[in-house]
């Protein structure tokens, strides 16, 4: 049997649709690789149609994003009507299309897993319900695994500065070093790293250690 790498050196994600050339209608040759329900962080819990398309040695998901009523109608219908659609995760082909589309999938659910978690499988076929669930399972022990050793490095400097600054940092579970806090006078949150005692927001592209996120606490109070 080949070997199957779990974890490509050419994956690419766009999970939330930045790049305006993945931010297309899902084309006729993808195959629906499952129907899931997806928890948007408390806001709601939607359907979402994952597509898999395969072609000159690259494998693809897309994405879309369906309203309540979408399960059981005609595919046309149900993306005609989508919240939003693209493509979220590409690669090099690996093993049969179920594979590849397990290997995206996959990736898609470890890099959303903070704002976006899976709640239910509604139909396949490419994705079985048993596939889903044993990936859902083993990306969930593994945010665990990390969240316990994170809470281990509570006294990191950082974390005792953000805590102290009242940033309510929190593990995040995407590795045994990845924090979150809120991002002084902002509604949304930045990352911190225990093991380098370093932080960093992507949207006020701002970054430093103790002493950097003390200034801009104190800058935006």
């Amino acid at each position: 049997m080949p070997y199957i790498n779990p974890h490509p050196h050419d994956l690419r994600l766009d999970v939330w649709l930045k790049q305006s050339d993945n931010r297309l209608t899902v084309p006729d040759d993808a195959e629906l690789a499952c129907l899931q329900e997806i928890n948007l962080g408390a806001v709601d819990v939607i359907p979402e149609a994952l597509f898999f398309r395969r072609q000159d040695g690259q494998d693809e998901l897309w994405s879309a994003g369906l309203t309540h009523d979408a399960p059981g109608k005609p595919r046309e219908e149900q993306l005609a009507s989508a919240y939003q659609q693209g493509r979220v995760a590409w690669a090099g082909s690996q093993g049969t299309r179920a594979t590849g589309a397990e290997i995206l999938f996959r990736a898609l659910t470890a890099a959303r897993h903070v704002h976006v978690r899976p709640v239910g499988y509604l139909e396949g076929p490419l994705i079985t319900a048993s596939a889903h669930q044993r990936i859902v399972g083993e990306l969930e022990a593994e945010n665990e695994r990390n969240t316990r050793e994170a809470e281990a490095q509570s006294q990191a400097p950082i974390i005792v500065m953000a805590r102290r600054l009242g940033l309510r940092p929190k593990p995040a579970g995407a590795s045994p070093s990845a924090w979150y806090a809120d991002c002084p006078g902002k509604s949304h949150r930045l990352m911190v790293s225990s093991s380098s005692n370093e932080f960093g927001c992507g949207y006020c592209r701002v970054k430093g250690g103790t002493a950097e996120l003390e200034a801009l606490h104190g800058q935006r109070r």
